[in-house]
C-alpha cells in the first residue's frame, strides 16, 4: 500500500496547473492481482495494460446460455475479493476510483454492462451499474464515498453481470486497474448546485446542495461564498460545512436582492477551488401589493 500525494496538472501547460486542485491518491495495488479474486463463470488474468503507471487484471467472461448453474444456466457470472484489513480503512478518504477498459466483438453495449458489488462488514451491500463502460476506451470511474450510505468499513468488493443483458457466445473482456482512493488536500466544493435556482426578491435563504471534499477541520473552518449581480458583491460571507453531499442554506438577510441573474460564487478568489451556479431573482408579488396599496 502506498500513499502518493499528486498534484493534478497538464503538462506544457502553465494556465492548466492553476485550474487543478492538490489531491493524494492510496492505490490499492493488491487489488490488481488476478489469484486474488475469485472467480465464477468467468475466468482472471493479468492484463497486458496498465493504468495510472499500475498494474491492471483481465475479466473474461464467456456468455453461455447452456452452462453455469443447472437451475439458472443464464445467470451472472462474477468475481469477488475479500479486502485485507489493511485495505478496509477508507477513512478520510472523499473517493474510489479505478479504470475500466471493454474489449468484445459486440458493436454496442447493454444499458448494464457490468455491475459493481461493494460490501461492509455488516454485510450490507450497494450495487452500482458501470454505464460508463465503452468498447474500445478507457474510462474512469469516481465514487464519493459519502454518496455510498453504508456504515462501517468496506470489507469486500465483487463485479458481475447479467447473462440476460447479452446475446449467447458473446465474449466480453473487462480490464481493470488503478484502483485507489482519493482525498483533496485542501477544501473544494466538486459539484454545485442550486435546489430552486430563481428566487423573489423577498426570499431570506437560498439552498443549494453541493458535495465538498477535504480535511474536515478545513471545510469546518468555511468556505467563501458571495452572490452577485453582474460585478457587483450582493453577499460575502463564510459558510461551514462537512465532507460529502449536503443542502447548505445560505441567509441572505444582509443581501438587498433586485431583480435580474445572479451568480453563486463559492471560493471565488481561488481558480482552482472556484465553482460557480446562476441564479434568478424576480420582482417579489409582496412589494408589488404593496406598492399597489400605497398608489
Amino acid at each position: 500500500m502506498r500513499h502518493i500525494p499528486i498534484w493534478l496538472s497538464s503538462l506544457g501547460c502553465a494556465l492548466c496547473l492553476l485550474a487543478e486542485a492538490p489531491v493524494e491518491y492510496r492505490y490499492l495495488d493488491g487489488l490488481d492481482d488476478p489469484k486474488r479474486w475469485a472467480p465464477d463463470e468467468c475466468e482472471t488474468s493479468a492484463s497486458p495494460h496498465t493504468v495510472w503507471q499500475h498494474p491492471a487484471l483481465r475479466l473474461r467472461i464467456p456468455v453461455d446460455f447452456s452452462a453455469g448453474e443447472k437451475q439458472y444456466p443464464i445467470g451472472w457470472p462474477r468475481m469477488y475479493l475479500n479486502l485485507t484489513a489493511d485495505e478496509q480503512d477508507w477513512d478520510g478518504y472523499d473517493r474510489f476510483e479505478f479504470q475500466l477498459f471493454t474489449e468484445t466483438a459486440r458493436t454496442s453495449l447493454p444499458k448494464r454492462p457490468l455491475i459493481l458489488h461493494l460490501y461492509n462488514g455488516q454485510g450490507q451491500r450497494k450495487l452500482i451499474t458501470l454505464d460508463l463502460a465503452a468498447i474500445g476506451a478507457w474510462k474512469t470511474f469516481s465514487l464519493n464515498l459519502s454518496d455510498l450510505g453504508m456504515p462501517g468499513h468496506i470489507a469486500r468488493l465483487g463485479f458481475n453481470i447479467n447473462e440476460s443483458d447479452y446475446a449467447d457466445k458473446d465474449v466480453i473482456d473487462f480490464h481493470l486497474g488503478g484502483f485507489r482512493l482519493a482525498r483533496a488536500t485542501v477544501a473544494q466544493v466538486t459539484s454545485l448546485v442550486a435546489v430552486t435556482p430563481a428566487l423573489f426578491c423577498h426570499d431570506r435563504v437560498l439552498a443549494v446542495e453541493l458535495v465538498t471534499e477535504g480535511p474536515p477541520e478545513k471545510l469546518k473552518a468555511g468556505i467563501p461564498v458571495q452572490l452577485r449581480s453582474g460585478d457587483r458583491v450582493v453577499l460575502a460571507c463564510s459558510m461551514s460545512v462537512a465532507r460529502g453531499r449536503q443542502t447548505l442554506f445560505i441567509p441572505l438577510n444582509t443581501a438587498k436582492l433586485e431583480p435580474g441573474p445572479h451568480t453563486l460564487v463559492v471560493n471565488p478568489d481561488d481558480p482552482a477551488l472556484r465553482k460557480e451556479v446562476q441564479v434568478a431573482v424576480y420582482s417579489s408579488p409582496y412589494r408589488s401589493a404593496e406598492h399597489a396599496v400605497r398608489k
